[in-house]
């Protein structure tokens, strides 16, 4: 795939995250692939992380893993690993059959459109700050709307209701999750409130 055709395909996205879904699910990526696609993507957001956390510094005290980004990174590559098996885990649950590797592909996916999104929203913050604190927002609901989507699109449920129900499920499971990881790695109990 050439730049232009991820362009494309994340223009898809944004127009019918459902086609999107299914198109990824088709091309039938393997696991390797989609781990190292997951690493490079946690490193270039915990980098922009880094960049964006020295232009605008955090108006309020933060755990000490946001100030590394070897640590930030490896965290959030953790949560979303946790998150794809939780995702598959509670989708199968709920009648859903969904392969980690389908979900694994979607989440992968929409990890690479939220880093693009935020390097939008730096460069817009930078340029006219209100209109980047709101633009931060909708993003967040559409990355909510993809995600539900993409989570319907892999279990075949057919409903976004029963979608919704998997991501709260796995939002409980992703709070036990990271805490055990953070506790697993030596972040104190005291950096991570």
């Amino acid at each position: 795939m050439t730049l232009k055709d991820l362009a494309a395909l994340a223009m898809e996205t944004l127009r019918d995250p459902r086609g999107t879904g299914e198109r990824l699910i088709a091309m039938q990526l393997g696991l390797p692939v989609l781990w190292t696609a997951l690493a490079l993507a946690s490193v270039l957001s915990a980098l922009l992380f880094s960049i964006n956390m020295s232009i605008f510094p955090a108006a309020f005290p933060m755990p000490g893993l946001f100030f590394n980004p070897v640590l930030y990174a490896v965290v959030l590559a953790g949560g979303t690993v946790i998150s794809m098996h939780l995702l598959t885990w509670m989708g199968t649950i709920m009648g859903g059959r969904g392969t980690l590797a389908e979900v694994t592909v979607l989440l992968v996916w929409l990890q690479y459109m939220r880093l693009a999104a935020q390097v939008g929203l730096l460069l817009l913050t930078l340029i006219m700050p209100p209109l980047g604190m709101m633009a931060t927002l909708v993003v967040a609901f559409y990355s909510f709307w993809l995600l539900l989507n993409f989570l319907d699109v892999a279990h075949r449920f057919g409903s976004l209701g029963k979608a919704a129900v998997v991501l709260l499920m796995t939002a409980v499971g992703i709070v036990v999750g990271l805490s055990f990881l953070l506790a697993l790695i030596g972040v104190p109990a005291t950096e991570m409130s």
